[in-house]
């Protein structure tokens, strides 16, 4: 089965009961196949988040709060107000377990099925 990276694409939850939108996130191609208008979050490997300088709350609470629910199994934050990277994994009873901080210029380690170390030196901070 392949996969393609997709941003902003709609992730509905029962779960949650809510419809979040990642700035980035890797689903399986037949799920973008689809006409409908959003895609079960279960599906997405990881979703990928830059934080919004005016509301970073969205970012670091309510998606923090709903991506473990929906099952997305992987969690990267990209906080370019405070020269971070964040990345959560391995969810247990609606949370994830293992969090994974590294400032910008060190490399933060994306497990299977990914498999690669994402040096974040590439990264600038805002302004």
């Amino acid at each position: 089965m392949g996969y393609i990276d997709t941003g902003n694409t709609d992730l509905e939850s029962p779960q949650t009961a809510k419809v979040r939108n990642p700035d980035l996130t890797y689903l399986p191609e037949e799920a973008m196949a689809t006409t409908d208008s959003g895609i079960a979050a279960e599906l997405a490997l990881i979703a990928v988040e830059v934080v919004s300088p005016p509301n970073p709350e969205n970012d670091w609470v309510g998606k923090l709060r709903d991506y473990p629910l929906t099952g997305i199994p992987l969690h990267l934050v990209v906080d370019a107000r405070q020269k971070v990277v964040t990345l959560f994994s391995e969810v247990e009873n609606g949370r994830y377990r293992l969090r994974e901080d590294a400032d910008f210029g060190a490399g933060v380690h994306i497990p299977e099925p990914f498999a690669f170390v994402f040096d974040t030196g590439v990264l600038r901070p805002y302004g």
